[in-house]
């Protein structure tokens, strides 16, 4: 009896481990696999654009932390070392411009021409934008493309003005400007208090 009764346990055990091995080796049939396709686009559809708009806050903060921290360097580097110092945006082979946005430098300008020349400037910083959500620009009294803070005192007098920020993504809503006055003293601006007019 107990016998007979362990065969048709381990006939059945048998019966199913072949169901299962055959569906296994079968795999997802279509509607399943549609399904599964379906509802994975629903999530994504859902997903990205927060997953965006959190990636474009992150940016608007990191721009903003490398465009001050460079402009209160630029005003420290050259009080103590009594040169003039010119901060930039560059887009390539150090040529400055006000509208470029991929390289921000600090740079003591040892040919008086504007632009940074690796065989002749001193480079104290140089930091990629690195910009997806986004562009930036300088401007300076005099239509300049740089900013020059004197050794003299420290501060870039005939030479203050603002970089903003502004956003080219629509799930980027940061619109700000990083200005540096007379004294030297840098600070962020939000668009609310001092409109970036980003359009024009």
């Amino acid at each position: 009896m107990y016998t007979e009764s362990l065969k048709s346990y381990l006939s059945q055990s048998a019966s199913i481990s072949k169901s299962l091995g055959s569906k296994g080796a079968h795999g997802f049939t279509l509607v399943e696999l549609l399904v599964t396709i379906t509802v994975l686009g629903i999530i994504a559809t859902i997903a990205v654009p927060s997953i965006l708009t959190h990636l474009a806050r992150l940016e608007s903060q990191r721009v903003k932390h490398q465009l001050k921290n460079t402009l209160s360097l630029a005003r420290a580097e050259s009080y103590i070392s009594r040169q003039d110092v010119l901060v930039c945006l560059s887009n390539n082979g150090g040529r400055c411009h006000r509208d470029s946005d991929e390289v921000l430098l600090l740079f003591v300008d040892n040919n008086n021409n504007k632009h940074f020349d690796s065989d002749v400037d001193v480079l104290l910083t140089q930091q990629d934008l690195k910009l997806r959500y986004s562009t930036v620009k300088l401007r300076v009294g005099g239509r300049r493309h740089y900013t020059k803070f004197w050794g003299d005192s420290g501060k870039p007098r005939g030479h203050f003005g603002h970089i903003k920020y502004c956003p080219t993504a629509s799930y980027n809503q940061a619109m700000y400007q990083i200005s540096f006055n007379q004294a030297g003293i840098v600070k962020h601006k939000l668009n609310e208090d001092h409109p970036t007019k980003c359009g024009a």
